[in-house]
């Protein structure tokens, strides 16, 4: 008995039905994970090294604490995680970080992508195994789960869900025009739900195709309007994360202006040479074309639709203007910021170009229901495109840094491959299927292989040695000072290690970004840019106002590390001033350091009638500005430092402008160095202006060389001098162009100890603020007479103030973050964060939710 059961599971699970299905999934599972299984699992990369992976130790760390999931201080200066969790976390393949370790995240990361791309191979099988021949099917899904899209955008991992729906999505709607039952509502949810961004692009598409394929049906009003109370109550359904997302973006991305132009964001004819084999590359991926590779075999296939005369015209018509439109999206400016949400794309051009695979890849597979040979003149004329593609390829392959001898022929060998099979193959071989699904499985196995070769990845023991020394420094500190305050660096391994290491810090990259924060950030000289901003620039004075109470440096004199164990250092941020904290804790690859003049996040403060103006690129005039309007103390902490005349070496002044030079001769080293007698053990900071580049010059101080490089284009501060009275500064410019402009450039003199003096003054009386749990902060305050109690977390209209229980108004201090006026007397403060669009969109949700149940749709 329990033999015949086992007998008729295994039959049910392994049959000529299932065993397609299983191979759809398995195929580009093996294919992708097998890559990087033989590159030592090494899948981190660009933003997925730089910014995911840190937020998917958030989400590890997050688990036991899903308050974290609204606010966090590890966000910037602090700020909700609603919008950023909807974009990047939400995806319930995430659940499978619960099963590792954070050390092991990376190949939790490596597992969760062969997964995704697992899954577009076996709903794309779904979708096409309904129509058409098995091995046909099996080899476009193929097709699609290894795309040129999902290669090239495979560490972009919070896009491949909307892969993955859009295959359920068409169905949907295929079956919503027949009138069969169908889960539309469920699949717009989850679209939405998944990652808002791309599955708006599959939403809008889903849209398109709706209107090109009704007009072939009756009833067209009742479908229209049953169409669109299924994909509105899906969203509706989906309000919870739609609702924040759409009110936090007004803060970050939705606030940038864009250039909007009727033209081309390049020649549309460029676009051929993204069809071709291994298509792909770092300088691509930045600021490239589209990635839209469909094997060869496909891509004449798609020339064949439209050249069969067994498929009606009207068809041909209507899904015809639909690939007109989806193509001309890939570099018409209005189209592109149609479908990015008004946006250009920042890197990774083309984000919804799987909808143009999906769609050109189902016109051949419409083709092939046919089963009919093509007409003499139909090959033909498909032979001659083939051969224009091999000769446009040829000779446009010193235009292209992608195209090489070995990509030309691997196409050209598939173009044959095609040939052959429209030609002698399909419509006269029963085998036609299977020699069609061998080509193209074996081509976009190669091309995928060809384009990752292209790629570099980090190593895993960098980002696991980075995380468990850090995390052990963290949770020391976190013991040692429960209170609320930020934490920073003097090196990095990307622009969110707050949430990997787990500390509140202000360094920041995300999609979501405040943008006042970021321009408050810029002006008092951190180096950032449209989504991002650095520790970099920093003085002993931003620490102060900005509660940076601690600071974490390498230990250069570990010992007895093994090679394999010590954590690399190669973004360092020199800030010889922090000599001046000290020393709390040292571990074996790390030393911990505190500032004991800090701010608290909460403070009071007289000022509350005027916000100080702030200037761009003049980072040190800010700073001062903001240390006067906090304080209330007008004394002058920043000197600048006359810089004497520089020796010159194959320069000469240029007449009648200052601080600027031009080579003697041309071919020949150049140089110019200024010397100045240290008179104090304070702080000297150089302010390179905006106008000066690493592609300008190079810099030396002290014969060390200074990393210019920068993001946006901005004035920053470099940190020469620190406790060296009576030693020589050495700065030296080495041109790299013929002239150079120093005219801006300034040095200035931090008299230290007037800082600490006024900041212990400042801080005798301030309170002590406290975290509560991520959305709840106290603070006990007490004063002689009315006061502003300012703080430096974000302003936001969710936060709400309670003093002795009564709820106070909000004020934006510096324009940018949050205060309050209370009278004088013993206060108990409470910063409670309430998001209220969550809460409006969970009732929205549950409002639907009912709804649905009880009219059984």
């Amino acid at each position: 008995m329990i033999q015949q059961k086992f007998k008729t599971l295994f039959f049910n699970l392994f049959n000529k039905k299932t065993i397609f299905y299983y191979c759809s999934f398995f195929i580009p599972f093996f294919a992708f994970f097998g890559y990087f299984l033989l590159n030592n699992c090494n899948i981190l990369t660009v933003d997925l090294g730089q910014q995911y992976i840190d937020f998917f130790a958030f989400l590890k760390h997050s688990f036991t604490s899903p308050l974290n999931f609204i606010y966090s201080f590890q966000n910037g200066l602090g700020s909700s995680m609603l919008a950023t969790s909807s974009y990047y976390l939400l995806s319930p393949f995430n659940l499978l970080f619960i099963f590792f370790n954070s050390k092991n995240l990376p190949s939790a990361v490596l597992l969760i992508i062969s997964l995704k791309i697992s899954f577009c191979g076996f709903s794309s099988f779904y979708y096409w195994n309904k129509k058409n021949n098995k091995f046909a099917a099996l080899g476009a899904s193929s097709v699609y789960a290894l795309s040129g899209y999902i290669i090239a955008n495979h560490f972009n991992l919070m896009w491949l869900d909307s892969a993955i729906l859009l295959p359920f999505l068409i169905r949907a709607i295929d079956k919503n025009l027949n009138k069969q039952k169908n889960h539309l509502i469920l699949v717009t949810f989850l679209l939405w739900f998944t990652n808002f961004y791309t599955g708006f692009m599959a939403l809008f598409f889903g849209f398109l195709y709706f209107l090109s394929q009704i007009y072939f049906f009756n009833d067209k009003v009742k479908l229209f309007l049953n169409y669109l109370k299924n994909s509105i109550s899906g969203s509706f359904l989906a309000s919870f994360t739609l609702l924040p997302t759409f009110f936090e973006m007004l803060t970050g991305k939705a606030t940038t202006s864009t250039d909007f132009s009727w033209g081309f964001q390049f020649a549309p004819y460029e676009q051929i040479l993204k069809l071709s084999d291994g298509a792909y590359n770092f300088q691509e991926m930045e600021s490239g074309l589209p990635n839209i590779f469909i094997t060869m075999p496909f891509l004449l296939l798609v020339i064949a639709y439209f050249l069969s005369k067994n498929i009606p015209w009207k068809n041909k018509l209507s899904n015809g203007v639909l690939f007109i439109f989806l193509t001309a999206s890939l570099f018409w400016t209005p189209l592109v910021l149609l479908w990015h949400m008004g946006q250009f794309p920042v890197w990774y051009p083309g984000r919804f170009s799987f909808i143009w695979i999906f769609f050109a890849l189902n016109l051949g597979m419409i083709f092939l229901q046919e089963k009919t040979p093509l007409l003499l003149w139909q090959k033909i004329f498909i032979t001659l495109i083939a051969l224009s593609l091999i000769i446009y390829w040829t000779f446009n392959q010193e235009n292209s840094s992608y195209i090489t001898h070995t990509n030309l022929i691997i196409s050209g060998l598939f173009l044959i491959a095609g040939i052959l099979f429209l030609t002698f193959i399909y419509g006269y071989s029963k085998f036609s299927a299977q020699f069609l699904a061998t080509s193209v499985i074996l081509e976009i196995i190669i091309n995928m292989i060809l384009s990752l070769n292209n790629l570099s990845y980090q190593k895993n023991t960098d980002y696991q040695n980075f995380t468990q020394n850090t995390t052990n420094l963290t949770s020391y500190l976190n013991k040692y000072d429960s209170e609320l305050y930020r934490t920073e660096k003097t090196f990095y391994r990307s622009d969110d290690d707050p949430f990997t290491a787990n500390y509140n810090g202000i360094t920041n990259f995300n999609s979501i970004s405040n943008q006042k924060v970021l321009t408050l950030l810029a002006n008092l000289g951190y180096l950032h840019n449209s989504n991002s901003y650095t520790n970099f620039g920093g003085t002993l004075l931003t620490d102060d106002l900005l509660g940076i109470r601690y600071y974490i440096e390498p230990n250069y004199v570990a010992e007895n590390i093994k090679k394999s164990q010590k954590m690399s250092f190669n973004n360092l941020n020199h800030r010889l001033d922090l000599d001046n904290y000290h020393l709390v804790h040292e571990f074996p690859q790390l030393l911990l350091l505190k500032n004991a003049n800090t701010l608290p996040l909460a403070f009071l403060t007289n000022s509350q009638n005027h916000k100080p103006h702030l200037f761009t690129n003049a980072p040190i005039t800010n700073q001062e500005r903001l240390y006067r309007y906090i304080t209330n103390n007008d004394e002058q902490l920043f000197t600048r430092i006359i810089l004497p005349n520089g020796q010159l070496t194959n320069l000469s002044e240029t007449p009648g402008n200052w601080m600027e030079y031009s080579k003697k001769q041309k071919t020949k080293a150049s140089k110019i160095s200024f010397n100045i007698k240290l008179k104090t053990n304070d702080s000297y900071y150089l302010e390179l202006p905006a106008t000066l580049s690493a592609q300008d010059c190079s810099l030396f101080v002290n014969g060390a060389e200074i990393v210019m490089e920068t993001r946006d284009s901005q004035a920053r501060l470099i940190n020469v001098a620190n406790n060296q009275k009576g030693q020589n500064l050495h700065i030296v410019f080495n041109p790299k162009n013929p002239t150079l402009n120093l005219s801006e450039l300034s040095l200035w003199h931090l008299q230290t100890q007037k800082l600490n003096k006024s900041m212990q003054e400042f801080n005798k009386y301030q309170p002590k603020i406290k975290q509560i749990n991520p959305i709840v902060l106290s603070a006990f305050v007490k004063t002689k007479k009315s006061k502003t109690l300012a703080t430096t977390i974000p302003y936001s209209k969710n936060w709400l103030v309670f003093d002795n229980g009564h709820l106070l108004k909000l004020q934006s201090f510096v324009d940018t973050f949050l205060s309050v006026h209370i009278n004088k007397g013993s206060h108990q403060i409470i910063f409670v964060y309430i998001p209220f669009a969550l809460i409006v969109g969970l009732f929205l949700s549950l409002i639907t939710l009912i709804i649905l149940r009880k009219t059984k749709v």
